[in-house]
């Protein structure tokens, strides 16, 4: 395999909660990216923000269950267009949950964005630029602005430094592919001279979404119980729980928080998924499911400042 490592131990089931928990609390998106089937969306589910109500509801969920779990306050948009996404960090914040993070594309993230998230207590921010050179970047984060995204990451890491606790931390990530393998070894000597912590992660096809070469057919016999369905929930915006974490357009809806508990949810149809994955019985899964690559991608390592690790 290209970039995947099968074989490690298999992944263990979160027992009674997630471990991990993707709120959409914000499901647009300022860029086009060759590697996202965002741009489809709107073919699956409506572009909106998540009712302060229902993600106020989660948060409290979370707070009382396992607040220390790791919770994204995005799965399929970008932060900065989520008008109050200061004010939901500084809730969660406030409530307990002690590992609460964003991934962004940079482009938005201006200066007085990148302080309000920080003030607001945010743990972690990982942001995707995926390039060392303009010109790749511009195959990759089509819309986007490289130098703006660069300069947005460097004054995140001085404010932080300044104004942030020393707990907090920035990332920026790059996701290979065949149009900037050859800048892997640039971008992370580059990032980490400045400071920051590297992410290397593969590429992954949204379940069959977009291409992702480093993916192989691999049969049942050797495949393994996906990272994601194991350990993550994803609430989508309409409050709708997901599959796993590349079932972005939400096509098998698994519940709905709106009027269940996370706890309820992952008890009851992701529970029956997870023990067919535990229990091989891939046949038995949705089709989505059944035909999926990207949980090799889940077994890989990634870089970050300079080490191997295993993806979190």
């Amino acid at each position: 395999m290209k970039t995947n490592a099968l074989g490690g131990e298999r992944i263990a089931e979160a027992e009674g909660f997630p471990v991990v928990i993707l709120i959409d609390n914000c499901n647009a998106c300022n860029l086009r990216c060759s590697m996202c089937d965002h741009p489809n969306m709107k073919q699956h589910r409506k572009v909106q923000l998540m009712p302060m109500e229902l993600y106020t509801r989660l948060v409290d969920e979370i707070a009382v269950e396992r607040p220390d779990a790791r919770v994204w306050n995005i799965f399929f948009g970008d932060p900065f267009m989520c008008h109050d996404m200061a004010k939901r960090i500084r809730y969660a914040k406030d409530k307990g949950l002690v590992d609460v993070v964003l991934n962004s594309n940079g482009v938005m993230m201006r200066p007085e964005k990148s302080r309000a998230v920080i003030d607001a207590g945010l743990d972690a921010m990982y942001v995707g630029i995926d390039a060392f050179t303009p010109e790749t970047y511009a195959k990759i984060r089509i819309g986007g602005d490289y130098d703006k995204a660069v300069r947005n990451v460097l004054y995140y890491r001085d404010y932080l430094a300044s104004h942030g606790r020393k707990e907090q931390r920035l990332f920026v990530q790059f996701v290979v592919s065949d149009l900037n393998e050859d800048e892997a070894e640039a971008f992370q000597a580059f990032w980490t001279e400045q400071g920051i912590n590297v992410k290397l992660r593969p590429k992954v096809s949204w379940a069959g979404l977009v291409s992702a070469d480093n993916l192989e057919a691999v049969s049942d016999a050797d495949r393994l119980p996906c990272y994601w369905l194991m350990r993550t929930i994803n609430i989508c915006a309409d409050g709708r729980a997901a599959l796993c974490s590349v079932d972005v357009h939400c096509r098998v809806p698994c519940g709905d928080a709106n009027t269940h508990s996370i706890k309820a949810l992952w008890a009851g149809q992701l529970r029956a998924y997870r023990a067919m994955h535990l229990e091989r019985r891939f046949a038995e899964l949705p089709e989505m499911c059944r035909q999926c690559r990207d949980w090799q991608s889940a077994y890989a390592t990634y870089a970050s400042a300079g080490t191997a690790k295993k993806k979190d």
